[in-house]
């Protein structure tokens, strides 16, 4: 089978201060959600950073899914944008294994 077409390219929006560091690691964890899922025709990652100290959790991690035909959309808001990273490599994984065991 054909790499491509089982993992498509990754589109990113960022905002605010994110480090390329930071991108690579976002997109090693939303290839790592969705290692098993198949159907995957295109994926877009949202980071954002919010430059307030004021908020509690000004690091938002968003990813939008389509999934077999369907839209999955998945994202975490903390402190930092690794926590963030983490947060969302778990729910992003959950909401892709159920959608496709159902």
């Amino acid at each position: 089978m054909n790499a491509t077409r089982e993992r498509p390219e990754i589109r990113f929006l960022t905002s605010g201060d994110v480090s390329a560091h930071e991108r690579a690691a976002a997109e090693r964890a939303v290839r790592d959600a969705l290692a098993g899922a198949r159907g995957v025709t295109s994926v877009q990652v949202t980071l954002s950073v919010v430059a307030d100290r004021s908020l509690p959790r000004p690091a938002l991690a968003q990813a939008v899914v389509e999934l077999d035909g369907r839209r999955v959309r998945a994202q975490a808001a903390a402190p930092r944008i690794d926590e963030a990273v983490d947060m969302l490599r778990e729910r992003l994984a959950i909401r892709a294994s159920s959608l496709q065991a159902g």
